[in-house]
């Protein structure tokens, strides 16, 4: 994969990485991953950014991936969110960036993760009438938490306040109890030993903006107006899948499916063993989905 950096609004570098050149790709393409996770080839798997790819290469669209400010190689300090919407104007600045150079007259499309998934919805509201997003795939979107990581209603409002004072201070252990999401102890190993995953407690100004996005998500997510494909294993014990089935129920876009696998968790795209064929069949949902809009 190539890399390279551009600057975000608030001049931090961002890194981003680029897919195999295709002569006359058809479509771009954004990979957009999860809290505290990057683009940095950790597993040989379905999930690797190189896997994706691949994949997409075969049918002529070219792949992209930004790894937001305190993540991966980019600038900024760990994992550390003091506004939820410097996340979503990191993608506008790739976005943008690709329409000035060379990919101006292209669709694209949107591919996020996670906690990126709430970046992604976010960023239709905020500016699809600027960039025209042909359409959007959500894996277990951020469109909630789930309650068993989240602390009683009282500290939760003392934990909002004191963020405002001390932001950036490691307080939550959320990041061990996501660890418990992970059946596949050798992806496990291998993401514990990768020095640009985040491995510490998260930081009060992270778990504010991601509380706060959900609590938007709930109150604003019928204005996200654009095809989209969401998917959420409904075993998720991060994100609630009752809550994103609730968003994509809102979405007024004619242009939506959406794929619901039970007894599947978080990482959609994670193999539990080697007999597991769902991410590989979850991907080839996402290809056909999308050249499915090409063809349309």
């Amino acid at each position: 994969m190539k890399e390279f950096m551009i600057k975000n609004l608030k001049n931090l570098n961002l890194n981003i990485l680029e897919g195999i050149h295709i002569k006359t790709p058809k479509a771009l393409l954004i990979h957009v991953h999860g809290i505290g996770s990057h683009f940095q080839e950790v597993y040989k798997c379905e999930d690797s950014l190189e896997y994706k790819d691949r994949l997409f290469k075969s049918s002529d669209i070219k792949s992209f991936a930004v790894e937001l400010h305190g993540h991966g190689k980019s600038e900024g300090l760990r994992c550390s969110i003091d506004r939820f919407d410097d996340l979503v104007d990191d993608m506008y600045c790739l976005i943008i960036y690709l329409k000035n150079n060379g990919f101006s007259n292209l669709p694209i499309f949107i591919i996020a993760e996670s906690m990126g998934g709430a970046v992604a919805i976010r960023y239709n509201i905020k500016y699809q009438f600027e960039t025209q997003i042909k359409g959007y795939i959500l894996l277990s979107p951020l469109c909630g938490i789930d309650d068993r990581l989240k602390p009683n209603p009282v500290i939760i409002s003392i934990l909002m306040c004191l963020s405002h004072y001390i932001p950036t201070y490691k307080a939550l252990n959320t990041t061990n109890k996501m660890k418990t999401e992970f059946h596949n102890m050798e992806y496990l190993e291998l993401k514990d030993a990768c020095k640009f995953s985040y491995h510490d407690k998260m930081r009060l100004n992270t778990a504010r903006e991601c509380y706060y996005i959900s609590l938007w998500i709930n109150d604003y997510g019928h204005l996200f107006n654009a095809p989209l494909f969401l998917l959420h294993g409904l075993s998720d014990t991060i994100t609630n899948p009752e809550q994103s089935i609730k968003f994509y129920n809102t979405v007024p876009n004619k242009i939506k499916d959406i794929y619901l696998p039970k007894d599947k968790d978080h990482s959609l795209l994670i193999k539990e063993n080697e007999y597991d064929k769902h991410p590989y069949i979850i991907l080839n949902k996402i290809h056909y989905w999308i050249n499915k809009l090409l063809i349309d």
